[in-house]
């Protein structure tokens, strides 16, 4: 919605809060555990996996290089 409002500082932000928040504060902290068990690690790895590639696409329109190397 923030893009398509043109407000791009907003739409910056809401990519920031993504990664920070919700990808790095919750999701890999309680993934930890699952990791560590072999029966969960095969899906715990596929959703990580989608988690960064939406991630990395969001990025990709404000630092492509940087979203392209990672």
């Amino acid at each position: 919605r923030r893009m398509e409002a043109m407000e791009v500082h907003g739409a910056v932000a809401a990519v920031h809060h993504f990664w920070l928040r919700s990808f790095c504060d919750v999701y890999l902290e309680s993934a930890k555990t699952s990791l560590r068990d072999p029966s969960a690690a095969g899906e715990t790895r596929r959703t990580l996996l989608s988690c960064s590639d939406l991630g990395l696409r969001l990025l990709g329109p404000f630092a492509p290089f940087l979203a392209e190397e990672l």
